[in-house]
């Protein structure tokens, strides 16, 4: 990649030197605790996904899509963590392991996925950042917006009728969009994972589609999915860099303390914590608030992180009380779909 030290003024860097050994020690990937928790989510799904075909009810299936939901948005975070090769600290079984049980569930490839999102490490609030030029088009990630207009794009994401753009963005972490062309979004996706997709597909929905329940297997496991990646990981996204100063590394990028609900709906797995996430993406999930309550310590940090209690603290913070120039996107803003 290339060298991205003059896309920065000087000083907007954090200084890191005083943290790398907490860091180190920190950086420790727990796998043992890592695959009980994957078991736990698919445990969960399945479970509710049973009893509410068991009992057949449209109470019941209400009820069982919210819990698959929110188990969901679990698979999402940790394909996040796999694409930093934070699931297991074997690369190969990370990467196969995140594909079958994590990514390929939920449409996307842990390759696909890491290419681009590295670039959004790397560069960060620039034009080289894709998911920061996505902003900037999407007039849904434009802020500051009035109460009306941010509860309209409430409304919409709840509906679907802005789907088709989270879908448009995402498309190029899909395996199916890159399988004839790959490339085509300029990411590499080499035949092996190709043919291993295709493996993956015909068995997961070849069983099934020869199951008896096949119609409500499927909108068990994709209604709540539209759901939860048009409002609840929106909101997340947003959350992350959309209303920030960026005139320095620590309040480029917006750590939020969640609430229970916060982690239950849109932010479990301590993903909510991003600035320190960006500062040191080598701590994995279960070591970010440590690393959090540790960096409160430096009066640099404590004094500068953009920091916010709950998504609704990010909520009105992008409902400013001065609205005469709510709508208009902000230069330095950017959203990140998948953390």
């Amino acid at each position: 990649m290339e060298d991205n030290a003059n896309l920065y003024p000087p000083g907007y860097r954090y200084a890191r030197r005083d943290m790398l050994a907490t860091v180190r020690k920190l950086s420790v990937i727990d796998d043992r605790r890592n695959a009980v928790l994957l078991c736990l989510q698919w445990a969960v799904a399945i479970a509710a996904g049973a009893v509410a075909i068991r009992l057949d009810s449209i109470p019941v299936y209400i009820v069982a899509g919210f819990i698959i939901g929110s188990r969901i948005q679990c698979l999402a975070v940790m394909m996040h963590d796999a694409c930093h090769s934070m699931l297991f600290s074997n690369r190969r079984i990370n990467d196969f392991i995140g594909d079958i049980f994590v990514a390929y569930p939920l449409g996307f490839s842990i390759h696909l996925y890491r290419a681009n999102h590295m670039h959004h490490h790397r560069y960060t609030n620039t034009m080289r950042d894709r998911d920061y030029r996505v902003q900037q088009r999407d007039p849904d990630q434009h802020f500051p917006k009035r109460p009306l207009a941010m509860l309209w794009l409430l409304v919409r994401s709840v509906t679907g009728l802005n789907f088709y753009r989270m879908a448009r963005d995402s498309r190029i972490w899909a395996p199916f969009a890159n399988f004839h062309n790959p490339g085509r979004f300029g990411y590499d996706f080499p035949l092996a994972l190709r043919i291993r997709y295709v493996v993956w597909a015909v068995l997961f929905y070849g069983l099934i589609l020869i199951s008896p329940w096949r119609w409500q297997i499927l909108g068990l496991l994709l209604i709540p999915q539209f759901i939860w990646a048009n409002v609840f990981n929106r909101i997340r996204a947003i959350a992350e860099h959309n209303g920030v100063a960026n005139e320095r590394e620590l309040n480029g990028t917006r750590t939020i303390i969640p609430t229970l609900l916060d982690r239950f709906l849109i932010a479990p797995l301590n993903v909510s914590y991003h600035l320190e996430h960006h500062l040191f993406p080598s701590v994995p999930w279960q070591n970010l608030r440590q690393l959090h309550a540790h960096l409160m310590t430096d009066p640099n940090f404590a004094a500068n992180a953009h920091i916010t209690r709950s998504y609704w603290g990010v909520m009105r913070e992008l409902m400013p009380p001065s609205t005469k120039d709510a709508g208009e996107p902000q230069a330095t803003a950017s959203a990140n779909p998948q953390g």
